[in-house]
């Protein structure tokens, strides 16, 4: 049988996508876990558009890592817009997660996080795998990971695992630019590492919302409009105030 495991549920928008993409139905078995208990709430409401359609589903409020227990998990209401904090964005409840660093702000965008701690449950991803080999040893494994930063202790862990070869696919979106003030560059190392690693094990593996580069060209962008532009700009005035000294060069 074939199993979906949406880590980072959100409201389900991922899951959504992955139903047609992985064309998703009522053979399947699907694992859904979100550990922002704000969002999880709200993802309830969803919940009966997919209890029927599949021929399991499951939806947790728990965080997925590589231990058993409970955690501070940093839950995001919503964010400001920017630094100034002029414009609350109610629905930007995204990039909520497990990490010890919490980041405050999102370099690829820019919003500020509105945060606040709770407790919540974690659980092994090898322990997840183990329920689900153990009654199906023939299981395929479809896993979308987006959980903020954690899949560098989750990915790692799975490669440990004894039923890493009955995962078929990974999508997994990297958050490396949580580290931006240290350790980013360790982090992309680690993060080639573990895709190498994949990729040996014969797992298709594909990036997905992968924001370091955006980063690196919006921060371009950015050092263009503030330095290089204006820079020209001066330069062009300067050259019809004083054609005879340009006139020369």
């Amino acid at each position: 049988m074939k199993h979906f495991l949406d880590l980072g549920s959100h409201e389900f928008e991922g899951l959504r996508k992955f139903c047609d993409r992985l064309s998703i139905d009522d053979s399947w078995s699907v694992y859904c876990y979100e550990a922002n208990s704000i969002v999880y709430e709200k993802a309830l409401e969803s919940v009966s558009i997919f209890e029927t359609k599949f021929h399991k589903f499951h939806f947790y409020n728990r965080a997925v890592l590589d231990k058993n227990g409970v955690i501070t998990f940093h839950c995001h209401r919503g964010a400001w817009k920017d630094s100034a904090k002029n414009e609350f964005l109610k629905e930007y409840t995204v990039g909520s997660n497990a990490l010890k660093h919490n980041p405050q702000c999102d370099i690829a965008n820019g919003v500020v996080f509105d945060v606040v701690d709770m407790n919540v449950e974690c659980i092994d991803i090898n322990n997840i795998l183990d329920r689900i080999c153990d009654q199906d040893p023939m299981a395929e494994i479809y896993i979308k990971c987006d959980i903020e930063g954690s899949e560098f202790c989750v990915v790692p862990r799975l490669l440990e695992s004894k039923h890493i070869r009955n995962i078929k696919q990974m999508y997994i979106e990297w958050h490396e630019r949580f580290w931006h003030n240290k350790g980013m560059k360790k982090r992309i190392r680690e993060k080639n590492s573990y895709l190498n690693r994949l990729k040996e094990l014969k797992i298709e593996c594909f990036a997905t919302g992968n924001l370091t580069l955006d980063f690196e060209t919006r921060t371009l962008n950015r050092l263009y409009r503030q330095l290089i532009k204006p820079v020209r700009r001066l330069i062009i005035r300067m050259k019809y105030q004083y054609p005879s000294i340009f006139g020369h060069c």
